[in-house]
């Protein structure tokens, strides 16, 4: 869901999310600091990991098409054309021509590209690249968000803190301490060796949420150890926010508080 908010839709109204309590999943979000309290977009540091295309598609147009004028646009164009959108369509929305902001009608249209810009079904950003609007991309794929026939961005995962290894009053002492402001959050931690649960964008989009000792920040990534062992190494671009935890205890406790 948080990827459909990346991409200005409204998950209430989407065939994807139909069985979703909706409301519980972005408090949820709140909570993780991933939305904004009020409304439902979603914060700077998420948008910023996420990219340019959240779900693949192109910004809100300036002047966008109404379906009913894509639907006649759509009813216009042949195999070929059709094939040039269908590489776009699930992102991402942009690519590359030559002479991409030239001025073209639909009697003078000589190739799909051409007969694209004419009808407006795709439009150029610059002298070399052109981009399939969002509106046309959502008529494209029937409304949805995501392929159903392609692996559908995961939500977010959350690994919860274990609450039998946590001092008494940690919750409380540690736990409050969440922010879209994450480098601070992090330094903390690794100066007072505490856990940190940490959300960030895989390099694919996926948001994941894992549980983290802070080794070090430097060169443009953060150096991480999993909880469960594994190392991991985030670039600070796909950071989105990080919650310190209860302190990071290495040796076994001792054998009268072991059941």
């Amino acid at each position: 869901m948080l990827v459909a908010l990346a991409a200005g839709a409204d998950p209430s109204a989407l065939p994807e999310f139909e069985a979703l309590d909706v409301a519980a999943v972005a408090d949820e979000l709140r909570r993780q600091g991933l939305i904004t309290q009020t409304g439902m977009a979603v914060t700077d540091a998420v948008a910023r990991a996420l990219g340019p295309f959240p779900a693949g598609l192109a910004p809100i147009s300036a002047e966008p098409l109404d379906e009913a004028t894509i639907t006649q646009a759509l009813g216009r164009i042949g195999d070929d054309d059709r094939r040039v959108l269908e590489r776009l369509v699930w992102g991402p929305p942009q690519g590359t021509v030559g002479n991409a902001q030239r001025a073209v009608t639909w009697p003078d249209a000589a190739s799909p590209i051409d007969r694209l810009l004419a009808l407006r079904l795709l439009r150029p950003v610059d002298e070399r690249t052109v981009i399939l609007p969002r509106e046309v991309a959502l008529v494209l794929r029937g409304g949805r968000i995501f392929d159903e026939n392609g692996e559908r961005p995961a939500l977010p995962r959350v690994q919860a803190a274990s609450t039998d290894r946590r001092p008494a009053g940690a919750a409380g002492a540690f736990g409050e301490r969440q922010s879209t402001d994450w480098r601070p959050v992090l330094d903390t931690a690794a100066q007072s060796d505490l856990w940190v649960q940490l959300a960030y964008a895989e390099e694919d989009g996926t948001l994941t949420s894992a549980i983290v000792r802070v080794l070090f920040v430097a060169h443009g990534s953060a150096y991480l150890v999993r909880r469960a062992g594994a190392r991991l190494t985030v670039p600070t671009g796909r950071i989105i926010s990080a919650q310190t935890l209860e302190p990071v205890v290495i040796n076994d406790p001792p054998l009268e508080q072991r059941n």
